[in-house]
């Protein structure tokens, strides 16, 4: 009692021209998506877009007096919160792109 599976080419090639699409589309939307960070009381502010790539850093001038590790650290911490808007953003995106395959 096996079971019989059938693999259609036509099928399996318009899948994976759609993966390839979606794809495309995701890496386009990403590149447009923006998320700000910021830290210390919003004393940093960073941009970012989908990519991941810093697109804006602004420092109050009240911070260039600091030491420079704390402001360092607070660069390190405002860049974490855009990153990790973006990664939440892009499971919601995943979900909603594989939701009906289960993942």
């Amino acid at each position: 009692m096996g079971v019989n599976i059938v693999f259609d080419p036509k099928k399996i090639f318009d899948m994976l021209k759609n993966a390839g699409e979606m794809q495309k589309n995701m890496a386009e939307k990403l590149k447009n998506h923006q998320a700000s960070g910021e830290a210390g009381g919003g004393m940093v502010k960073v941009v970012m877009n989908g990519h991941f790539e810093l697109l804006s850093l602004i420092l109050d001038p009240v911070l260039l007096g600091e030491d420079k590790s704390f402001i360092e650290d607070l660069i390190k911490a405002a860049i974490n919160d855009a990153s990790a808007q973006l990664r939440s953003n892009m499971a919601d995106q995943i979900k909603s792109l594989t939701g009906g395959f289960g993942f």
